[in-house]
């Protein structure tokens, strides 16, 4: 069975707490990502343990928080504010932040080595318009799926997918979904929330096509606030229809 998790959102890094229960189960012969959940995901598969992935994650926090500007997704929740200056910096598609900042932080935590057999990286290709899962460098690769648009220009042509389609598909999808209100006030506001309503449009058909799925809904602004909660939440799911 294939799983998938979204990646819009630093709550993605609550997911040792999935990984706490489901490997009792031994389900998954191949685990999706892009974006920020890539981070707990590649931490749990090099080292084995659910345990040390939580801690190494939470270690890496106030690093993510300094590194990434929009921390909770593609929303309102600030990217009206940037994409507003980048358009009268002229700057277009090369983000309001060095690509440096990225690539200094995927190097510095992340060695120079293969991705892991079952770890299957996602990030979108803008010169075919398509899905790609990366082969080789995980440094390469988290570059890749951690480059969000507006944020950081484009990385080899490619950005996070996180922000074109939610989440990969897979048999079993894991996704949250943050419960921010949104207040639409002008020209932009309505510009960026159709994409945004687009990229919701994809999730939700993926979501339903997904035999199976968890959804988990949140106000939390901290991913480690709700380890408890993902970890019921799962636990409950896969002892209801796989024990």
């Amino acid at each position: 069975m294939t799983l998938a998790f979204g990646g819009d959102s630093i709550l993605y890094l609550s997911i040792p707490a999935f990984f706490n229960v489901s490997e009792k189960y031994d389900l998954f012969n191949e685990i999706h990502c892009t974006g920020f959940s890539c981070i707990p995901v590649y931490l749990y598969l090099k080292t084995g343990s659910y345990n040390i992935s939580y801690l190494k994650t939470k270690k890496l926090f106030p690093e993510i928080k300094k590194t990434f500007h929009f921390l909770y997704g593609l929303s309102l929740f600030g990217i009206v504010e940037q994409l507003r200056t980048l358009y009268k910096a002229s700057k277009g598609i090369d983000g309001f932040k060095s690509q440096k900042t990225l690539i200094n932080f995927v190097k510095k935590y992340f060695p120079d080595e293969e991705i892991p057999g079952k770890m299957k990286i996602h990030a979108f290709n803008l010169n075919t318009f398509n899905d790609e899962i990366l082969k080789g460098s995980i440094r390469e690769a988290m570059i890749k799926t951690l480059t969000f648009p507006i944020e950081f220009k484009p990385f080899e042509n490619y950005i996070s997918g996180s922000w074109v389609y939610g989440i990969p598909e897979a048999d079993f999808l894991f996704y949250i979904s943050s419960n921010f209100q949104t207040n639409l006030k002008n020209a932009v506001d309505y510009m960026m929330f159709s994409t945004i309503s687009r990229t919701n449009k994809i999730t939700n058909n993926r979501l339903e096509k997904a035999p199976h799925k968890i959804i988990y809904q949140t106000n939390s602004l901290n991913p480690f606030e709700i380890s408890t909660e993902v970890f019921k939440l799962s636990q409950e799911y896969l002892r209801r229809y796989f024990s």
